[in-house]
């Protein structure tokens, strides 16, 4: 497997996948920031629907770039998937997203000014002991240490950095609790019916909804989408996904554990059990468990989530010859296929051609609905930064128009982040 292959590969894997070389992440533009100086041809005003970290990002870049706009949220609360919860140990646990994946400098040009101080502590997560299992017995693999090191938050998380950051300059253009039941854009204005049947209207729509819910036609469109987009739409996979955490009195694992064969783990739909503590400030014993595809299929089929915990137990204490269940705790389960707004973890693979399969679902449909989200970063392809990539080529397409008074569908050139 190539350099290039082997990257591609991990990616497409994941929220903190193992065996990521920090030599082989790509990273953001340097100094630059994230959208080019270049005219602005559009004065309106703009919905983001989706306050994910691609909906957050464009609603920030946005502001920043003087467009009016209103941010719509489907659920109760902003970040999609971007989560946390404070009160599980004595430190803030990522439900969703966790690692960097990139380097940090990442996090000032999301926020578009590489020179503003971002005071977050940032972790080098550097495993020490990697464990495989595999026909029923338990491998180690420490040489993986001297190649696999990324980042990750220290004290806080993603969400924590959105909410710092981002959340504060257009909290007052935010609206939650409002799922998004139609788009009409068969007049010049587009407007958006939410399924309390308030309406919005708008020169432009940015929709940054997981690629999941465009599949499950949750928005009606008036007129429908383009055939070609939508089969474009089809061609991508986003299958299930679940985060689970467990708490046990004493530490019996390894800083990871993988199933099957080492490299196999690496190529294929997996799953992976990590220290949740490791580097932490904290004296509490956390296991995480993630899981994606059909490997969490084995999991979120089940009746109950006493039944996921169950059968996790099950298999822990197989591995370490009945610890798991001895040291039990307490957990906090996140299945992300149970999110009626999200439905799964994040987009995975392509029937077909990735790069014409992107393109056609970004192009804007009559310059009025615009497209972005994880799914749609061709070189960051399912992490928080590859989402806010997206944005940030949907905002600056957006924002410069076409270039002959007619929707082309090509991207404004801007910097790769």
């Amino acid at each position: 497997m190539t350099r290039k292959e082997f990257m591609e590969q991990s990616l497409r894997m994941g929220v903190c996948l193992p065996f990521l070389p920090s030599f082989l992440l790509p990273t953001f533009g340097g100094e630059r920031s994230i959208l080019p100086q270049f005219p602005r041809n559009f004065s309106g005003k703009v919905l983001v629907i989706g306050a994910g970290a691609a909906g957050l990002s464009a609603a920030y870049l946005l502001k920043q770039y003087g467009i009016d706009f209103l941010l719509i949220e489907a659920a109760p609360v902003y970040g999609g998937r971007l989560k946390k919860i404070n009160d599980f140990a004595d430190f803030p646990l990522d439900l969703g997203a966790e690692s960097i994946h990139t380097h940090p400098r990442v996090l000032s040009a999301i926020r578009n000014d590489p020179k503003a101080p971002t005071p977050v502590e940032i972790m080098d997560y550097h495993p020490q002991t990697i464990k495989s299992w595999h026909a029923g017995k338990l491998n180690s693999h420490n040489f993986i240490r001297n190649f696999y090191r990324e980042w990750k938050f220290a004290s806080t998380t993603w969400f924590d950095f959105f909410e710092q950051f981002i959340v504060p300059t257009i909290s007052d253009r935010l609206v939650l609790r409002a799922p998004v039941s139609e788009i009409n854009y068969e007049n010049k204005k587009v407007r958006v019916t939410t399924q309390a049947g308030e309406h919005y209207e708008a020169d432009k729509v940015l929709l940054t909804s997981s690629i999941k819910t465009l599949q499950q036609r949750q928005i009606a469109f008036v007129p429908a989408l383009p055939l070609a987009k939508t089969r474009a739409i089809n061609r991508v996979y986003m299958g299930e996904g679940m985060k689970l955490f467990i708490e046990f009195k004493e530490r019996f694992y390894p800083d990871i554990l993988v199933f099957d064969k080492l490299f196999r783990a690496m190529r294929e739909e997996n799953k992976f059990l990590y220290d949740a503590a490791f580097r932490k400030d904290s004296d509490k014993h956390i296991l995480g468990l993630f899981a994606i595809n059909e490997k969490a299929l084995a999991y979120t089929q089940l009746k109950s989530e006493a039944a996921i915990v169950e059968k996790v137990l099950i298999e822990l204490d197989e591995i370490f010859e009945g610890k798991a269940s001895a040291n039990y705790v307490k957990h906090v389960l996140q299945n992300w296929s149970e999110e009626p707004f999200i439905q799964g973890a994040y987009s995975y693979s392509f029937d077909g051609n990735r790069s014409r399969t992107v393109a056609e679902i970004k192009e804007p449909v009559r310059d009025r609905i615009y497209f972005a989200g994880e799914a749609l970063s061709l070189d960051h392809q399912a992490t928080v930064h590859g989402a806010c990539e997206s944005a940030r080529a949907a905002v600056a397409q957006l924002i410069e128009g076409p270039h002959d008074g007619k929707a082309t569908g090509q991207t404004a050139a801007a910097p790769d982040i």
